[in-house]
């Protein structure tokens, strides 16, 4: 075997590794989370939620009281009004591992003691 044909073998056989190399790894984008809360009369029926950096949440807010309630995570989630009996299902995706706080944006409902906290990890 002369020296360019070695170095064509080489070179052909590293583009054979690669291109196998780009066809066979996961996906970097970890499967969507499904989470469900419910919110009665100034209470959640779960103060503890989790997830993962990166890792998108598709979250469900049942209102399930006679009064209306909001769900917000500052810096995660926006605002999301929802009347009695209603649901409002949304997304988002933390960037960030930490604990983020979670409340009901309706006035006196958070000191009432709607509130609990996502703990988000690597």
């Amino acid at each position: 075997m002369t020296i360019r044909r070695f170095f064509a073998v080489v070179i052909l056989l590293m583009l054979m590794g690669l291109t196998l190399a780009a066809c066979g790894g996961k996906s970097s984008q970890p499967e969507p989370l499904a989470l469900t809360i419910h919110a009665q009369d100034i209470k959640f029926d779960v103060t503890a939620l989790t997830a993962k950096v990166n890792q998108p949440v598709n979250l469900t807010y049942v209102n399930e009281g006679v009064i209306d309630h909001a769900f917000v995570i500052d810096g995660l989630a926006d605002e999301q009004k929802v009347k009695p009996g209603e649901t409002a299902t949304f997304t988002f995706t933390p960037h960030t591992a930490g604990a983020f706080k979670f409340y009901c944006a309706m006035p006196g409902h958070e000191m009432a003691g709607m509130v609990g906290t996502l703990t988000v990890a690597p």
